[in-house]
């Protein structure tokens, strides 16, 4: 008897052990184990794959695929594999119009906001509005712990978002960057 869950950790010891969330950062790819779900019989296992490079993506997604080809070699067809693309990362998109950045950034100025300008390492929907060619680049929202059980974000903060929003839209009205 094959047992579907001892192969997942299998699997996952698998993948390299320093290349998750945790372990990495800036811009630096990565696997991200968000979910098993499983018994003897069937198991299910949900990755993100991320990476700021589209090569490096690719040799990502190559290995996963070449996991999932070595457990069929070793306990016969046992284990497939989906992979599909969410979205690209937003830089191809804006590097071309980087005065929305600078009007983030002079914005973020005028409120008394400090801008940290560094890769965002989830997903987001800045990124998929940039591919509908809606340039979107993520602005700070002041969050804490995020994608875990004490993600928060102070009232303080969202109020801050919005004053930043706010004079984002005075910039652009009163036509002060260019």
């Amino acid at each position: 008897m094959v047992n579907a869950s001892l192969i997942s950790g299998e699997i996952i010891s698998s993948f390299p052990e320093n290349e998750t969330p945790s372990k990495t950062s800036g811009y630096q790819g990565f696997f991200h184990l968000c979910s098993v779900k499983g018994s003897v019989s069937n198991c299910s296992l949900s990755y993100i794959i991320r990476d700021f490079d589209k090569n490096s993506l690719e040799e990502k997604k190559l290995f996963a695929k070449s996991i999932a080809d070595t457990i069929n070699k070793k306990y016969g067809d046992v284990c497939t594999i989906e992979i599909y693309d969410e979205y690209e990362n937003m830089a191809s998109q804006i590097k071309d119009k980087m005065y929305i950045v600078d009007l983030a950034k002079k914005a973020m100025e005028n409120t008394g906001v400090t801008p940290k300008i560094k890769p965002i390492r989830g997903g987001t929907d800045g990124a998929r509005l940039s591919f509908m060619n809606l340039p979107c680049p993520n602005i700070f929202a002041g969050g804490h712990n995020f994608h875990g059980p004490y993600e928060f974000i102070p009232v303080s903060s969202m109020e801050k978002a919005v004053d930043v929003i706010v004079e984002i839209c005075r910039l652009i009205g009163a036509e002060e960057i260019q």
